[in-house]
C-alpha cells in the first residue's frame, strides 16, 4: 500500500522503525531502487521514509550525485547508532524466539565446490528438522559482499575484510595432487622433484585465484600449467581424462571419478571460513542456518581450524 503522498514530519522520537530502516537500506544500497526491493515497497514510499528522517534530524544525511545517494558526516554517524538499534532488535527477537518453531529465507554464497558438495547435502537434514525455512545457494568464484546484503551467510578460503562481519574458521582443508592412472601411467613418483616436468591444471591467472596459485606451489615449484579454469568441476574432469595432474580438497572425492593421490605426505592444508553479517546473527532462521552449516562442514572435512577470525 502507498503512504499518503504528502510528507509527514516527525519529531526523532515519534519515527518508527519503517523510517528508520529505509534510511538503513538506502545507506547500504546507495539507491532508492535497492532499497525498496530490500523492503519490498516502491522507491516513492522509500523517499518519503528517508525525508521523514532527515526532516526530523534537522539536516541532510544523503548527498545526491550521479553516483547515487552518498551518506554526510551526520548520516554516517546516525548510520552507526542506526546499526546498533538494529543489532539490539535482532538480539531480541533471538531471545523471544527460543523454542518456537525457525522459518525465513536464508541466502548463502560459496564457492561452486563447497556449495554442491556439502552445503547443498546438509540441506535435507536443516529442512527436515525446520520446513519453515527456505535456503538459497549461490555458488560464485567472485566475491560476495556480505557486508552490502548479498548474501546472509559465506563460506569461503578466504576472510572477508569487513569489520561489520563475524568470521569464525570452521575446518582445515586438505589439498592433494590427483591425476589419472592413464596419465600416471607405470611410473614411481616419490617426491615433488619427480614431477618437475609435468603438466599441471589450475585456476585462471587472476588475483582471485592467486591463493589456489600459492596452495599448488607449496608442493611444485614453478608449475607447468596447461589448462587453467575457475571451476574445480571442470578441472577435475581434465584430470580425469588424462590432462595432467590437479589439486583437490580432500571433500572432491577425487577417487570416485578413478583419480590417484600422488604423493600422499605432501599436501597444502588450507583455512575454510564462514561469515554472518555481526547484526543479523543473532535473528533465529540466520542463526541456526549458520550453526547447522558450520558444524556439518566441521563433520565432513574433519580438522577444525585453530583460527578464529574476524569480531566476535
Amino acid at each position: 500500500m502507498h503512504e499518503t503522498m504528502a510528507t509527514k514530519s516527525f519529531s526523532f522520537e515519534q519515527l518508527g522503525w519503517d523510517q528508520l530502516r529505509a534510511l538503513l537500506e538506502v545507506a547500504r544500497g546507495g539507491s532508492l531502487e535497492s532499497a525498496a526491493r530490500r523492503l519490498g515497497v516502491d522507491q516513492s514510499t522509500v523517499s518519503r521514509r528517508l525525508a521523514q528522517v532527515e526532516y526530523s534530524a534537522g539536516s541532510a544525511l544523503f548527498k545526491r550525485d550521479r553516483k547515487g545517494l552518498q551518506l554526510t558526516p551526520m548520516g554516517r554517524d546516525v548510520l552507526v547508532r542506526l546499526e546498533r538499534m538494529e543489532a539490539m532488535l535482532h538480539e531480541i527477537q533471538g531471545i523471544t524466539a527460543q523454542g518456537q518453531s525457525v522459518s525465513g529465507r536464508v541466502l548463502i554464497a560459496s564457492m561452486e565446490g563447497v556449495g554442491a558438495l556439502l552445503i547443498a547435502r546438509a540441506a535435507k537434514a536443516l529442512l527436515d528438522r525446520h520446513p519453515g525455512l527456505e535456503v538459497h545457494l549461490v555458488t560464485t568464484s567472485n566475491f560476495v559482499d556480505v557486508a552490502r546484503r548479498e548474501a546472509d551467510i559465506f563460506v569461503s578460503f578466504f576472510e572477508p575484510p569487513s569489520a561489520s562481519l563475524t568470521t569464525h574458521g570452521v575446518a582445515q582443508v586438505p589439498f592433494h595432487l590427483y591425476a589419472s592412472p592413464a596419465y600416471l601411467g607405470e611410473r614411481v613418483i616419490a617426491g615433488p622433484e619427480d614431477l618437475a616436468d609435468d603438466l599441471f591444471i589450475g585456476y585462471i591467472d587472476d588475483p582471485m585465484y592467486l591463493p589456489a596459485a600459492r596452495w599448488l606451489e607449496s608442493i611444485i615449484e614453478k608449475p607447468r600449467i596447461g589448462f587453467r579454469a575457475t571451476s574445480m568441476f571442470s578441472q577435475m574432469f581434465a584430470a580425469q581424462e588424462g590432462l595432467g595432474i590437479v589439486m583437490l580438497p580432500s571433500y572432491a572425492n577425487a577417487e570416485s571419478l578413478g583419480l590417484v593421490k600422488i604423493i600422499e605426505d605432501r599436501y597444502s592444508e588450507v583455512p575454510l571460513f564462514a561469515s554472518v553479517q555481526r547484526d543479523m546473527q543473532y535473528l533465529p532462521h540466520i542463526r541456526v542456518v549458520f550453526e547447522t552449516i558450520a558444524a556439518y562442514l566441521q563433520e565432513k572435512i574433519g580438522t577444525v581450524s585453530s583460527r578464529s577470525a574476524g569480531p566476535g
